[in-house]
């Protein structure tokens, strides 16, 4: 299904300048960690060098996946995992990568991996009810994109309980809790929210 390439150039975090935040002309750092999309930072260099967006980042020695969205870099032992099958939606990728990532949870960091394991994986996807055999057309890519849609909006329902629990919690201990707020009260708090909800990159 992904074709295993390696990165187009490999970079050491001790010897390149490396922004927390997105800069201009700057792109994301993708090294071996297992949290944030595997983003250290950004950095900036000649965009020739970045790998293709809508791609996969392997980690060799900690065995994470993770979907990138835009064009990036890489530190070293990053492979990247390109779909060989054309997709119309970035959450295909983002269901096969937690798919991934489910089955190399047992491996440990350090037993390290090369081109030629990384492209024997095998794992299941899910196949549309009429399917008949195990090619591409077979695969429910339809179900995949439905799924993480709804584990999406279950997030953001979860986040705006949490958000409206936090609110209530402050004003409770402010002694505002019988307090009404107009409709430009409640415009300016939610646009506030919206520019601190921040959120991982890749």
């Amino acid at each position: 299904m992904f074709e295993v390439l390696p990165s187009k150039k490999i970079y050491h975090a001790n010897t390149i300048k490396i922004h927390d935040t997105q800069i201009e002309n700057s792109y994301p750092y993708v090294v071996r960690a297992t949290t944030n999309n595997g983003i250290k930072g950004f950095i900036i260099d000649d965009p020739t060098f970045t790998n293709e967006k809508n791609t996969l980042s392997f980690a060799q020695d900690t065995f994470t996946v993770f979907y990138q969205k835009q064009p990036y870099f890489t530190g070293n032992k990053v492979k990247i995992l390109k779909p060989k099958f054309a997709f119309k939606s970035p959450k295909i990728l983002h269901f096969i990568s937690a798919i991934l990532q489910f089955i190399l949870k047992p491996l440990t960091w350090g037993l390290g991996s090369t081109t030629e394991s990384i492209a024997e994986f095998k794992f299941s996807l899910p196949l549309k009810p009429t399917a008949n055999a195990q090619t591409f057309e077979d695969i429910d890519f339809d179900f995949m994109e439905k799924f993480i849609a709804e584990l999406e909006q279950c997030r953001l329902a979860e986040l705006e309980q949490c958000r409206l629990a936090e609110l209530e919690a402050y004003l409770k201990a402010t002694g505002l809790e019988n307090t009404t707020l107009s409709s430009d009260e409640e415009n300016a708090l939610n646009v506030f929210n919206g520019n601190n909800s921040g959120g991982g990159g890749g």
